[in-house]
């Protein structure tokens, strides 16, 4: 299932809002689909880009950063992250880890 959305990712990239129209993105629930049965939810707030993280309920904050070129900054207590565009619509959220061939996917 994992190679499946890897080679769709790029093919469906047309369709994709644009990452910097933050309004797409923030105040929203995204709920990440993992091989974990671990329920983690981010909600990007857009006052002060304050990052919100629940998993199973229990909340951990952090900050995000649009920083242009379709570029985006997620830094946590475990460490910082850089996402570029995969692919961002009104129920879908694909974020490419940088340097990697891996996606984050998130569905709302």
């Amino acid at each position: 299932m994992k190679t499946f959305f890897l080679d769709l990712i790029p093919k469906i990239q047309k369709y994709s809002e644009k990452l910097d129209n933050i309004t797409v993105l923030t105040n929203k629930h995204w709920v990440l689909l993992n091989e974990e049965n671990q329920k983690t939810v981010y909600i990007f707030r857009e006052e002060n880009n304050q990052l919100l993280i629940s998993k199973n309920g229990k909340i951990e904050k952090g900050i995000w950063e649009y920083l242009g070129n379709n570029s985006l900054l997620i830094d946590q207590t475990n460490g910082s992250y850089l996402f570029k565009h995969g692919f961002i619509d009104d129920s879908i959220l694909a974020l490419k880890i940088d340097g990697s061939d891996e996606y984050a996917l998130l569905i709302k």
